[in-house]
């Protein structure tokens, strides 16, 4: 197994002929006739080299990547089509593989989304099998800024958030293919050490029909370093830090899909699950 993989990755560029004192958007719905749907571009970085986490020796103490093995043996991907079982099996499963590899003694979960790639992918068809799924992520992105989970605290923990909240916590994105090992559209992960926070991140709106996201879209900078997860297996998530109470955004790690391209071989679209959480210690 290489200890790299040459890949493309995908970075945010602001559009020049904008108006640069608008704040970035895009929006998650058609736009009104003559209204752009966003105003930046994600532009294709080529050559990027993507590095095998497996041999690179790094914690998630001191980098926010890491892994967890979970008891997938009954765990068929039509599973995951049932929310029922999603909650019943998987959740309190992966509560248990999380927190025993963090050493953390809880997980709340608040959200969780199923991703299904369509084989035209990233030029969807219209009717074709999991059109209308969600598709992989392919832009350099943080998936909250810290004033977006500030403002969502309260809907989370209600009168309790202060009681909660005195406790050390993560914010953490937990992610697993539904079948391994995963050659199809695999995650990379970016280095949080190597981001200018200053520089690299712009916050975005993330605009749907009734509420506004504030995420983090990711600039191109010679100094990022990527890792990827070889094959990963339905047995394992990753784990890749978000926020944390102690250390703010310091850690929190960029991350997106990549193509393989020659090294993928036959495999099948990827489907996979995701989940965010609160971990707390």
């Amino acid at each position: 197994m290489a200890d790299t993989v040459t890949a493309t990755i995908r970075y945010v560029q602001r559009d020049e002929s904008s108006d640069v004192s608008e704040k970035p958007y895009i929006l998650h719905y058609s736009a009104p006739d003559g209204f752009p749907q966003n105003n930046f571009t994600i532009k294709p970085v080529h050559g990027i080299r993507v590095h095998n986490f497996r041999t690179a020796g790094i914690s998630y103490e001191d980098y926010g990547i890491g892994m967890a093995s979970i008891d997938s043996s009954s765990m068929k991907p039509e599973c995951f089509d049932d929310d029922d079982w999603v909650e019943r099996v998987y959740l309190p499963e992966l509560h248990r593989g999380v927190c025993a590899a963090l050493g953390a003694k809880d997980m709340t979960i608040f959200d969780w989304m199923l991703r299904k790639r369509a084989h035209s992918f990233p030029v969807r068809k219209p009717g074709e099998d999991n059109g209308e799924s969600h598709q992989p992520s392919l832009s350099a992105h943080i998936d909250y800024t810290t004033a977006e989970l500030a403002s969502r605290l309260p809907r989370y923990f209600g009168e309790d958030k202060d009681e909660v909240l005195s406790r050390r916590y993560q914010v953490i994105n937990i992610w697993k293919p539904l079948t391994g090992p995963c050659r199809d559209f695999p995650m990379a992960y970016l280095d949080p050490t190597t981001v200018d926070r200053e520089k690299d991140l712009i916050a975005v709106d993330e605009v749907f029909p009734t509420v506004a996201n504030e995420v983090f879209q990711v600039r191109w900078n010679p100094n990022h370093k990527w890792y990827y997860m070889p094959d990963q297996l339905d047995s394992e998530v990753s784990i890749f830090n978000a926020f944390d109470s102690e250390k703010g955004q310091s850690l929190a790690v960029p991350h997106c899909s990549f193509d393989l391209g020659d090294a993928e071989g036959s495999a099948v679209p990827r489907q996979s699950i995701e989940v965010r959480a609160f971990i707390f210690y």
